[in-house]
């Protein structure tokens, strides 16, 4: 039984004491024999027994109480401080936030408002899926406001939905699968053992909201919705996959755990698949060093075949000729950082200043003490087999995450290019991974440490050291909340990104171009079509005033049902009008078709590989010819509601 879970072994020893109590207290004393010598002596020990097992389950009844009570405190303070940084305004309640991925989600969410439910299964524009359970919780909160007669926007909408489960979910996870090692310490009877897990309870949740890199980053990157969400309710999955192996050694409550662990990750998957790659990156070492090797072999070949399932649906999805060249993947990648830069983020939770070389320190530390238990794991006072596997395994989950991270921003090459394809090979995905890997080591080195010194004859060196843990992880927490520059600095851009003006008027979304988005809608109405190169904000149109755009999304892709797309590109560009409107009048079956000429594309989305795509539609030349041949006619002209929107134009597509 050396591998049984400790807390089992609390379970089965809370379990004897309650029935030697029940035992003791149902004893009928009348039909002990009247004369028996040994009834003085039998009914004290009894009664000793039975006042020493109460105090204890009275003890551990407490002691979850605490437990419980300041869990909910440390969550409420982390979401607090999610509150307070979320940006505030009324800009980022009334407008749309100004990024490359922004205008796709906002268009999922109407599409599911203007289609129902059963949108869900095709968001995309070429009516392809895309995880939907964000924009589901989006449309469902419009939707129940409507029936109590109130009005939220989308953009309402988005932004409860991200701070519901940015600042409550998502910590009350972070301090669910902390439990699972912070569990094991409280099982002697000093009084720090009882107070200690109390205590992490409070620290655990505001370390969770402590870094950059989740839940803020998704808001600021993207932004990372679907992704996102699915790393915020990855947690719950891990923890249950943990209970779920621990069933399995110990054969008893399987079923339940499994049922749990289904239910996680069905949630998770939902959310967006690729997060099972997060979770076989973070479980897989803890599936090598608990499981059977039956289990082992079975999970390497489903690994195997879902890897092959993997590659089959890319070459199916996206043709391309160099899936069997790694090296020529991601050809347009360019490193961001150096190997050092990305250690240094990674070891200081992408935390600047002081508190991010705290942290570094308390990371160190906590290799230092998980190295340990895995040299010695006696020393620690617990199952030793066990220990040292699961010591193991975070030393390992740790070394992976880092590996992926410093891949996904600091090298190049084949290998690199391998180990984050999964991830869309830029740093965005691996940053969210990063807290996995390093609250994992702290969490599990503490609980370890402290563990270590959990029995009754604790001397004053075991008192300071565990005091000094408690305190330390505290002071960490605290202190990454104060001048945490790099999060603070995400709050101002998306809050630069929900504001608009005229300051820069070439980019997304100005001032002007909302004037003439609304002006440009009143005249189509919500049936015609319009098309325009979505990189020069156009595409804001369906997100801000439900227009329809036959570009609503940066990029719609061709594939599935949307060869139109590429169609109406090479129509455009072709300069023969006769070949344009038959391609794009039958695109509206209940209104006209217009083009709207908004200048270049923005400056802030030039990242987008295939933007050439579009240099059609802002191909002056093109634009002049078609207007003077009759294809099109200007119908509204905004030449001069800026110094910047010369030749900017709505034109009407000659259909009948």
């Amino acid at each position: 039984m050396g591998n049984v879970p400790d807390d089992h072994k609390t379970d089965e020893t809370v379990r004897s004491i309650s029935a030697d109590c029940l035992a003791a207290s149902a004893s009928p004393r009348g039909l002990e024999p009247s004369g028996s010598v040994d009834s003085g002596p039998k009914d004290s020990s009894e009664t000793a027994g039975r006042v020493a097992g109460s105090a204890v389950l009275a003890r551990l009844r407490s002691s979850r109480s605490t437990v419980r009570i300041c869990s909910i405190i440390g969550v409420l303070c982390a979401a607090v401080i999610v509150l307070l940084w979320f940006p505030h305004g009324a800009a980022a309640w009334t407008n749309p936030l100004q990024q490359i991925d922004a205008p796709a989600h906002y268009y999922f969410i109407r599409k599911i408002l203007d289609e129902g439910i059963g949108a869900a299964t095709h968001l995309w524009p070429n009516d392809e899926y895309y995880p939907p359970l964000f924009h589901l919780m989006a449309a469902g909160l419009i939707s129940l406001a409507k029936v109590f007669g109130i009005d939220v926007s989308i953009y309402t909408a988005f932004n409860v939905v991200w701070l519901f489960t940015s600042a409550l979910i998502w910590p009350i996870g972070v301090q669910l699968y902390a439990s699972y090692f912070t569990r094991r310490i409280g099982k002697g009877s000093s009084t720090f053992a009882f107070i200690a897990p109390a205590l992490l309870a409070l620290v655990i949740p505001s370390l969770g909201v402590a870094s950059a890199c989740h839940p803020f980053q998704m808001l600021a990157s993207g932004p990372l919705i679907a992704f996102g969400l699915a790393t915020t309710l990855l947690p719950f999955w891990l923890y249950a996959t943990l209970r779920f192996f621990d069933a399995i050694m110990t054969h008893e409550r399987v079923a339940r755990w499994g049922i749990w662990f289904l239910l996680t990750a069905g949630i998770c998957v939902f959310a967006h698949p690729r997060i099972v790659f997060t979770w076989a990156l973070l479980m897989g070492p803890f599936v090598l060093t608990r499981l059977p090797w039956k289990i082992i072999v079975g999970c390497v070949v489903a690994v195997v075949l879902g890897a092959v399932a993997f590659l089959l649906y890319m070459m199916s999805s996206y043709q391309s000729d160099r899936y069997f060249n790694p090296a020529s993947w991601f050809h347009t990648f360019v490193p961001n950082r150096t190997v050092p830069e990305a250690l240094r983020v990674y070891f200081t939770e992408n935390i600047a200043g002081p508190q991010g070389w705290f942290m570094a320190v308390v990371v160190v530390a906590a290799l230092t003490v998980c190295i340990a238990a895995v040299v010695r794991p006696r020393r620690f006072m617990a199952s030793a087999v066990l220990l040292r596997r699961d010591a193991i395994a975070v030393l390992v989950v740790f070394a992976l995450v880092g590996l992926v991270y410093v891949c996904s921003t600091a090298l190049t090459g084949w290998f690199p290019n391998i180990v984050t394809a999964a991830w869309y090979r830029a740093e965005t995905r691996p940053l969210t991974m990063i807290p996995f890997g390093v609250l994992t080591l702290i969490v599990f080195s503490v609980s370890a440490l402290l563990r270590a010194m959990d029995g009754d004859k604790c001397g004053v060196r075991d008192i300071v050291i565990r005091t000094t843990a408690i305190v330390v992880l505290a002071a960490l927490a605290v202190s990454c909340q104060i001048g945490n520059s790099v999060r603070s600095d995400l709050a101002s851009g998306i809050y630069a990104n929900m504001t608009i003006d005229d300051s820069q008027p070439n980019e997304q979304l100005t001032a002007t171009k909302k004037k003439i988005l609304k002006r440009m809608v009143k005249k189509t109405g919500l049936d015609s079509v319009v098309v325009s190169d979505p990189l020069n904000g156009s595409m804001y149109a369906t997100a801000m005033y439900g227009a329809d755009m036959l570009f609503p999304i940066y990029n719609p892709k061709s594939e599935k049902n949307g060869a139109i797309f590429g169609q109406t590109e090479r129509a455009f560009a072709s300069g023969d009008g006769k070949t344009l409107t038959n391609t794009v009048c039958p695109l509206s079956a209940d209104g006209d078709v217009y083009f709207l000429s908004m200048g270049e594309q923005a400056p802030s989305l030039q990242m987008f590989t295939f933007k050439e795509q579009y240099d059609m539609f802002h191909d002056q030349n093109l634009i002049d010819r078609y207007a003077a041949d009759g294809t099109m006619r200007k119908v509204q002209d905004y030449s001069k509601m800026s110094p910047d929107s010369k030749g900017w134009a709505l034109y009407q597509f000659k259909c009948q």
